[in-house]
């Protein structure tokens, strides 16, 4: 099931690249699986939009046989209108039906990226001014898992991709101004950063992507040094490392749940080459981490929440023939 949030202005399906005014954002549901530039959301409300989540979790359950269903949260990156932020959601949607036997509930956030290549820093500026709107909404969510954790039999997973993960790691900062440090539960059980465009070393213990890692039971990074993607996004930001191209900074610095994995192997040009976007178009390496098999199969077990050595085809990557246990390959 698709589900949609969306802080961008206008309605009606009819979505453009500006925010709406005072941190207001549409909860959409009712998903009418139409053919690609027809589908779309049929019903506005968030009411609506909770009771239809909770009823496909029951149905799932119920009707499917799946003791602990899915939901998972996607935040897109730059570069990205609203028609195309539906079909991000609609692939990804697809991807782990595959592996999962199931179709998981996912609710993509679309935030008002102008969809253009050329509109980097504008996009940056947008990504920031909705961190607002973003932090009511996971208010929202912390909230309806609140009130049903005594019933809730699901598991949360959060993935996001390039400039959302910027957007992720201030949501997530404003989100611990209101609520304090998690205790007992955490919002995400697991949380997943693909070519994620901040700085390098953010992810490490006292950076600015600790919110993430405490709001997280484990996050992964994969990132992949052939991102031409994020090597214009370092020339942009004064040359700072970004996390999805070069990893961390200082492996024996990272907190306990965080784990890296190095994708290079599979998130190249050539092991890219024949793989399709929803709407034909050739698959970029900067979002190569959603449609390659390899790189698919890796998340689908981590999203599993299979131990981080115990997952297939992958290998430790060794600091001075030690083990830290946090620093992997695709092999």
């Amino acid at each position: 099931m698709l589900l949609m949030v969306t802080n961008r202005s206008g309605t009606k399906g009819r979505y453009g690249d500006d925010a709406k005014p005072n941190h207001k954002y549409d909860y959409l549901y009712n998903y009418n699986n139409k053919s690609i530039n027809e589908d779309g959301f049929n019903s506005v409300g968030k009411k609506g939009f909770e009771v239809q989540l909770m009823q496909e979790l029951e149905r799932l359950r119920t009707e499917e046989g799946i003791a602990q269903p899915k939901v998972g949260f996607y935040i897109h990156g730059f570069n990205n209108t609203y028609r195309e932020s539906i079909d991000e959601i609609y692939d990804l949607e697809a991807k782990l039906k595959v592996r999962f036997g199931y179709a998981p509930v996912i609710v993509g956030f679309s935030w008002p990226s102008a969809g253009s290549l050329y509109t980097y820093l504008s996009d940056r500026e947008k990504s920031r001014d909705s961190v607002g709107a973003f932090t009511r909404i996971l208010l929202d969510l912390n909230a309806l898992v609140d009130r049903n954790q005594h019933d809730c039999f699901s598991s949360v997973f959060c993935f996001a991709h390039s400039m959302g993960v910027y957007t992720l790691r201030k949501g997530m900062e404003y989100l611990s101004d209101y609520l304090g440090a998690p205790q007992g539960r955490k919002l995400f059980d697991e949380t997943v950063l693909l070519g994620g465009d901040i700085s390098a070393k953010n992810i490490q213990i006292g950076g600015k992507a600790e919110y993430i890692t405490n709001f997280s039971r484990r996050v992964h990074v994969y990132y992949s040094k052939h991102d031409t993607v994020l090597r214009a996004a370092s020339i942009k930001r004064f040359g700072s490392p970004r996390l999805g191209r070069h990893g961390a900074l200082d492996y024996t610095n990272l907190p306990n749940n965080v784990v890296l994995v190095d994708a290079r192997k599979y998130a190249n040009k050539e092991a890219m080459e024949g793989y399709k976007e929803r709407s034909g178009d050739q698959v970029s390496i900067h979002s190569s981490y959603r449609y390659h098999d390899v790189i698919l199969d890796d998340l689908s077990q981590v999203l599993q929440s299979v131990d981080r050595d115990e997952v297939t085809n992958r290998g430790v990557i060794e600091l001075e023939g030690k083990n830290l246990g946090n620093h992997y390959r695709l092999l």
